[in-house]
């Protein structure tokens, strides 16, 4: 199995390892296309056929989707300690 090397990486460095430097510069486009692969599990196939508009409108909603999420963790974690405090 290989590893994933990026420039940087320490770890590699450490073993010995040598890197290959990166010449593709990424764009903003090609970041949303990775973003939408890797968290919300999009092939390829279906990230290229998805229109710039409506891709930048899923990756919004998925960060609002998320700080919500994480809102409404934050208020059970903190019902849960005033519950445990006004049961002493």
């Amino acid at each position: 199995m290989s590893n994933i090397i990026v420039p940087g990486d320490n770890e590699a460095e450490e073993e010995g390892q040598e890197l290959e430097a990166l010449t593709y510069k990424a764009t903003e486009d090609d970041e949303e296309r990775f973003f939408l692969m890797y968290h919300m599990h999009f092939q390829p196939s279906e990230v290229e056929q998805i229109a710039p508009d409506y891709r930048k409108w899923l990756i919004t909603r998925f960060m609002v989707q998320k700080k919500m999420e994480q809102e409404m963790m934050e208020r059970q974690r903190i019902m849960a300690n005033i519950g445990t405090s006004l049961k002493v």
